[in-house]
């Protein structure tokens, strides 16, 4: 549900100290698609996590770099499940980002970003974790990132170029959404 996902955010703070290189911290099996087949705890079914929460699992997974242990029957999946555990772009950020760490946590947003250790791009995952109906616009000051001129970005969920930016970038993300971006020099 999403209260224990949200208690992830914590976790996986008091947890970044221990993730190096050879040990990934184990943020638990990723409930998505059917679940539940068999099971101890709970009916068959599909997974309760709205859409905009599995965008949070799997980006707070991803930029954490939490093994991705998939919890539930692959053959019976979706197109939408199959998306999300088959985005080549998010799981180069899996496999390959370093120096991840949180960067902004308040009531209404989380930022967390990490590098590209081959090209020196950014990485950044914004998530809303409020309650509200409406999109929270989250405001990344490029700057902080060490972007001092024009900076061209990637939305790496959608696998589409979003434009160039000068100072800032503020994508407007649902409420238990996240986003995930590439951000490269222009």
């Amino acid at each position: 549900n999403w209260k224990m996902l949200k208690e992830h955010f914590d976790v996986f703070e008091r947890w970044n100290a221990y993730r190096k290189p050879g040990a990934w911290p184990d943020g638990d099996m990723l409930p998505l698609g059917r679940i539940g087949i068999r099971a101890e705890r709970g009916d068959n079914r599909m997974t309760k996590f709205t859409k905009d929460e599995q965008f949070t699992l799997m980006t707070l997974w991803t930029i954490f770099r939490s093994p991705l242990m998939f919890g539930g029957d692959l053959p019976s999946n979706d197109a939408f499940t199959l998306s999300l555990l088959n985005n080549k772009e998010v799981i180069y950020v899996l496999k390959n980002s370093i120096n991840n760490k949180q960067l902004l946590r308040t009531e209404n947003e989380v930022v967390w970003v990490a590098d590209d250790p081959k090209t020196g791009d950014k990485f950044v995952a914004v998530f809303n974790p409020t309650d509200q109906s409406e999109p929270q616009k989250i405001t990344i000051d490029l700057k902080q990132l060490g972007f001092n001129s024009n900076a061209k970005i990637r939305n790496l969920w959608m696998q589409e170029n979003i434009g160039s930016f000068s100072t800032e970038f503020s994508p407007q993300i649902n409420k238990h959404g996240a986003g995930l971006y590439r951000i490269s020099p222009k």
